[in-house]
């Protein structure tokens, strides 16, 4: 292979993939920003000793940085929270993550058959189209009027493909990426089981009423609350369930209502006010009671909700190593890939007795 062949749009995805500046590389590497910068815009050839360090360092085979960059994921296809106050150096990472991690996704996809990608578009205009639209959806997957039992498993048999991403920065809860195969972060930092449920929730709403609308504003983050609202606490099941409080709230009719819906007390507390369960006074203080006693992010009962974990990318590993008798090194060498490096970007030690994991489900053949 000639040296022309390097890609140094991959080089740049696998740096930013690793939250390094091209000066944090540099460094590692004992080069300059700038020789680092003509590699990844094709101004400089690679050494056979350069392309060996970039790939121990980086966690790729050699062969990652001499195949094309395909399908990259565009900021405008990222539907992230406050952007104009995320870094651009977190949101190039994330946007890097969701790039490699599509790698993986489109390789298993030509080899299994996973989900059908089944998202209604939904174009909203008021509260009750959004209300109407998580109705559609609760319909359309078959949900019924109860509590969903798996937020994390409706987004995967709906064709997303849901992952972990080990971010510390609470700004970036969850995000979504509208792929042909859409793509859901959700970040492990935050503690509340009910608020992840709800984080999902938020992105589905964005995959659903949101195709080809720039979000991260007040508007639009505020519609997708609403939808996630609206999904995991129907409107009137919700009613007939939540008791009448002419007075005071009922802190115990509330958390029962918390461990059924699966949901966080402060979702509750904000249903019951758009419902009209609730008035603008009962709703501030129960506000104020959350945050006085401690409760602003982690709640009481939250150890009696489930933590979701995603299921379709470990299943679809361990289907494929079993499908094909192949290994997790040969899976890795397959997507020019390391281990550790698929690890990082599905979220989960993914070869850890992949044989038993790739006997969880029958959804998913070999085509």
């Amino acid at each position: 292979m000639s040296e022309t062949e390097f890609q140094g749009s991959k080089l740049r995805v696998a740096r930013l993939l690793n939250g390094w500046t091209k000066a944090d590389l540099a460094d590692r590497l004992q080069v300059s920003r700038q020789f680092i910068h003509a590699l990844e815009v094709g101004q400089k050839p690679v050494s056979q000793d350069m392309l060996a360090a970039l790939s121990l360092l980086l966690k790729v085979q050699p062969s990652f940085f001499w195949e094309p960059l395909q399908f990259e994921v565009r900021e405008e296809e990222c539907h992230f929270r406050s952007r104009s106050s995320l870094p651009d150096k977190v949101a190039d990472q994330i946007i890097s993550h969701g790039t490699a991690l599509e790698m993986i996704v489109r390789f298993l996809d030509n080899a299994l058959t996973l989900p059908k990608v089944n998202f209604p578009t939904i174009e909203v205009h008021s509260t009750e189209e959004i209300e109407l639209a998580a109705e559609n959806c609760r319909e359309q997957w078959g949900l019924g009027t109860g509590p969903i039992a798996s937020m994390c498993r409706v987004l995967e048999n709906a064709g997303a493909i849901v992952s972990l991403y080990a971010g510390d920065r609470q700004e970036v809860d969850a995000l979504s990426m509208a792929r042909i195969r859409p793509i859901v972060l959700r970040n492990t930092f935050k503690q509340s089981p009910g608020r992840q449920r709800f984080d999902l929730a938020h992105e589905c709403g964005h995959l659903v009423i949101h195709q080809g609308v720039s979000t991260g504003d007040k508007e639009t983050e505020a519609q997708a609350n609403q939808f996630g609202s609206a999904l995991l606490m129907p409107r009137e099941a919700f009613i007939r369930e939540f008791p009448a409080m002419p007075t005071r709230i009922d802190w115990h009719a509330i958390y029962s209502l918390k461990v059924r819906w699966r949901v966080s007390a402060k979702a509750i507390i904000r249903r019951g006010h758009d419902l009209g369960r609730l008035d603008a006074n009962q709703y501030a203080i129960g506000n104020r009671f959350l945050n006085q006693t401690g409760q602003s992010k982690v709640e009481r009962f939250d150890e009696k909700i489930p933590l979701e974990e995603p299921e379709l990318l470990r299943t679809a590993i361990g289907a494929y190593l079993n499908a094909y008798s192949s290994t997790p090194a040969a899976l890795a060498k397959e997507l020019s890939m390391t281990p550790s490096m698929i690890e990082q970007l599905i979220g989960f030690s993914a070869f850890r007795d992949h044989l038993q994991i790739g006997q969880t489900s029958k959804l998913l053949e070999p085509t």
